[in-house]
C-alpha cells in the first residue's frame, strides 16, 4: 500500500540464522552441563576419599598366616598355613598391650586382635579361635551348620562336630569372595557361646553373672572360653570378605551397631 509519498511499502528485512551458527544460549548450556558434571565428579571423589579416610584400620595391621609346611588334601599337596584370632564380649581390653578397637565403642563385641588376614592362594588354612563371648539364637538356623571346611567339620574343645545348636551360638565366621572373586567359594563356621549355663556340651562352665561382671581384661585370661579349630582350602587370588551372622548388634533384627560397623564383626581375607 502506498504511503503518503506515494511509494509502496518495502518488505522488512529479515535475517535468517545460518545452520552453521548456534545461539549463545546453547553454547552456555553445554558449558553449564560440563561444569555440573565436573563439580559432581569432584564431590563424588571427595566423598569417597572422606569415607576411605574414616575406614577402621586394625591397630596391629594385617595378620599374615604362618607357614607350617606342606599338607595333602584330597590327593593334592599344597602349602599349609595357620591363623589365630579371638572373639570378645566387648572392645574395652587389649591383646598383648594392643587395643582391640581403639577409639571405638568399648561395649561392642569384637574379633581381635585384628580383622584383617592374609593367606596364600590354594593353600590349606588352619584357623585357631578362642571364643570368650556369650550368645543366643541365630536369626537363620542355616548358619549353625559347618560349611566349606575340610571334612565338613570344626573341632570344638577337641571334639569334631558338623553343626551346633542354633540357640547356643556366640558368633560365626562366614567367608565369601568379594564381587567377581571365586563366586562358588564359601566357608561358614559357627562359634559356640562360652557362657553355657552348665551346658557341658560346649565347654567349660562359668556362672553368667560372675563372668559378665568381670572386666574385659580379666575375661581375656579367664578359662571360660571355647577353643575352635577348622581348616579350609583357600581360593584364587583376590579379596574375600568375612562377617558374623549371629545378631549380636543393635537396631533391626540385631544387625546394627557392631554388625554394620567395619572392624568389629567383619573384615577381609587377602589371598595372595
Amino acid at each position: 500500500m502506498p504511503d503518503s509519498t506515494g511509494q509502496a511499502d518495502q518488505p522488512k528485512e529479515t535475517k535468517e540464522l545460518s545452520t552453521s551458527e548456534e545461539p549463545s544460549g546453547s553454547r552456555w548450556g553445554a558449558f553449564g552441563f560440563l561444569l555440573t558434571l565436573v563439580v559432581a565428579l569432584v564431590v563424588f571423589v571427595g566423598v569417597g576419599f572422606f569415607f576411605w579416610s574414616q575406614t577402621y584400620k586394625s591397630p596391629v595391621g594385617t595378620e599374615v598366616a604362618q607357614n607350617v609346611g606342606m599338607a595333602t588334601v584330597n590327593g593334592v599337596t599344597m602349602p599349609h598355613v595357620t591363623l589365630y584370632f579371638n572373639t570378645y564380649p566387648d572392645s574395652a581390653g587389649s591383646v598383648n598391650g594392643v587395643a582391640i578397637h581403639p577409639g571405638g565403642n568399648p561395649t561392642w563385641p569384637a574379633y581381635g586382635p585384628t580383622n584383617e588376614f592374609q593367606v596364600p592362594a590354594h593353600a590349606l588354612v588352619t584357623v585357631y579361635v578362642r571364643q570368650y563371648d556369650s550368645g543366643g539364637s541365630l536369626n537363620d538356623p542355616w548358619f549353625a551348620t559347618v560349611r566349606g571346611t575340610v571334612g565338613g567339620v570344626e573341632i570344638v574343645n577337641g571334639k569334631a562336630v558338623r553343626s551346633l545348636n542354633p540357640n547356643d551360638i556366640a558368633h560365626t565366621f562366614t567367608l565369601r569372595g568379594a564381587p567377581g572373586v571365586d563366586p562358588n567359594f564359601f566357608v561358614n563356621v559357627p562359634l559356640p557361646l562360652a557362657v553355657t549355663n552348665n551346658n557341658e556340651d560346649y565347654g567349660p562352665y562359668c556362672e553368667s553373672a560372675q563372668y559378665l561382671a568381670e572386666s574385659s581384661s580379666v575375661r581375656q585370661g579367664n578359662p571360660c572360653y571355647n577353643t575352635v579349630e577348622f581348616s579350609f582350602v583357600s581360593g584364587s587370588k583376590g579379596v574375600y570378605a568375612w562377617n558374623c551372622e549371629y545378631p549380636c548388634g543393635t537396631s533391626v533384627v540385631g544387625f546394627g551397631g557392631p554388625m554394620s560397623t567395619f572392624g568389629y564383626m567383619s573384615g577381609f581375607l587377602h589371598v595372595v
